[in-house]
């Protein structure tokens, strides 16, 4: 099952280290990783998305976590009412009937902005909610993409 964490950490070498060494050790897959510095000197925020086996591994890993040197705060914000969104920034080659591409990008109405548009790439800025993205990307597929760019999750709660 796909959990999302939020944790605020002190900014000091090798916290990253040792969070993410948790999860390797386990064999569980980070998904995403976002980083930010919080409003307070020294203390970062990682939001992250990670493949948890189980509600019992769940509740271990958890406490392990909170643990750590450096980790001030853990939280499973999973079920929480929180505002996740990621930015995509897309390369693809520009459509012969730039109408169609419109269509496609219609229904994510201001979620996705045109950056440039000219032979040979357009260049395409969007954000949202991760499954929104997905489904972007899927509608995409038609066109030759070039490269996908994706950053982490970032959370309010």
């Amino acid at each position: 099952m796909r959990r999302t964490f939020r944790t605020k950490v002190m900014d000091k070498a090798g916290t990253l280290n040792r969070l993410t060494g948790i999860f390797v050790r386990r064999q569980f897959n980070i998904v995403t990783l976002s980083v930010t510095p919080t409003r307070e000197e020294g203390i970062s925020n990682i939001t992250f998305v990670a493949e948890i086996p189980d509600s019992d591994v769940l509740r271990n890993l958890l406490r392990q976590l909170e643990k750590q040197i450096n980790i001030i705060e853990v939280e499973d914000i999973t079920d929480t009412n929180t505002y996740n969104r990621e930015l995509v920034l897309v390369k693809l080659e520009t459509p012969s009937n730039h109408q169609d591409l419109q269509n496609i990008i219609k229904p994510y109405d201001a979620l996705v902005s045109v950056l440039k548009s000219e032979a040979p790439y357009t260049y395409l800025q969007a954000s949202g909610p991760q499954y929104t993205m997905d489904n972007l990307l899927d509608d995409l597929s038609s066109y030759n993409i070039e490269q996908v760019s994706r950053t982490g999750s970032a959370s309010l709660v």
